[in-house]
């Protein structure tokens, strides 16, 4: 969504040039410890992993600006020993990939196919001069399978969801999953449905990842999680494409969709904040669902 990428960048922007204590926030990034290969980096943006291998580092994910990419890339040598080999991108949106540009031209960088169609349709502003360089450069459909210094990575793209082209990251033998956007924990989800983004098949696509082997999963928002967390993430979106369907076949408004109190698998959900709300909030999700049930929305490509 386009326009949710505007604010984003808006309010970061800001946040940047007010200095002092937002900047401080800004450059704070927690690490939490999964294996001995594996962390998760923690800050202004989405959830970023880092993997250890033989061959050097994976990281997956950059967060949402060129510096914070610089100071992930930095954070990840300090872990692991080595220089990054190997960049990820789960989906498209800024706060995912923005901190791209940090590192070493010529890094391998991987997304599916239809997040660099997103890239070069809908963020293309940013994806310009040495930016360019560091976008993904190579791609795949549906799946791939990575050997990188003793190490199996496994990729996925198991359906449309949070966008059309979010892939799902397996270190297999950590038993751990990066999901990407296509899990929110304890938070409301932007649903882009603009960029093929779906409430109604969400659940479906979620339903594939639950044949993988896994024990933890890393979501693109909020805490470390495990199956049952994500399973009731996908209980929410499940309620939420059923008030949508609803609306559709009762003629249901949309004052009165996000009125109502059916949507009860979101207790304890909190928007997403970035100095201040981004709008992702039940509300929003609401909306997404009665949009993208009656129609009301139009994809940008």
């Amino acid at each position: 969504m386009k326009t949710w990428q505007t604010i984003v960048l808006v309010l970061v922007t800001l946040a940047v040039l007010s200095g002092g204590y937002v900047f401080l926030q800004i450059r704070t990034i927690e690490v939490e410890r999964l294996s001995d290969d594996l962390h998760v980096l923690r800050g202004f943006g989405g959830n970023s992993a880092v993997l250890r291998t033989d061959a050097g580092t994976v990281v997956v994910d950059t967060m949402t600006l060129p510096m914070m990419g610089g100071w992930i890339r930095e954070l990840a040598r300090e872990l692991t020993g080595a220089d990054t080999v190997l960049l990820i991108n789960t989906h498209y949106h800024l706060d995912h990939t923005h901190g791209n540009p940090a590192f070493e031209p010529g890094t391998r960088i991987l997304s599916t196919e239809r997040t660099l169609s997103h890239l070069l349709a809908l963020d293309s502003e940013f994806w310009t001069g040495d930016a360019a360089k560091l976008m993904p450069n190579e791609t795949f459909t549906d799946r791939q399978t990575l050997q990188i210094g003793g190490k199996t990575i496994e990729l996925i793209h198991p359906g449309p969801g949070h966008t059309d082209g979010d892939l799902v990251v397996i270190f297999t033998s950590e038993k751990v999953i990066h999901m990407g956007d296509l899990a929110f924990i304890g938070h409301y989800p932007n649903i882009d449905l603009e960029a093929g983004g779906t409430v109604r098949g969400w659940p479906a696509t979620l339903e594939q990842v639950f044949t993988l082997e896994f024990e933890s999963v890393i979501p693109g928002h909020g805490p470390t999680t495990d199956r049952n967390g994500l399973r009731q993430f996908q209980t929410f979106l499940s309620e939420l494409a059923e008030i949508g369907r609803q609306a559709a076949d009762e003629g249901i408004g949309l004052e009165d969709t996000i009125a109502s109190d059916r949507l009860t698998a979101d207790a304890g959900y909190e928007p997403i904040r970035l100095i201040v709300s981004l709008g992702l909030d039940r509300e929003f999700v609401l909306q997404r669902a009665w949009e993208e049930a009656t129609g009301n929305f139009t994809r940008a490509n």
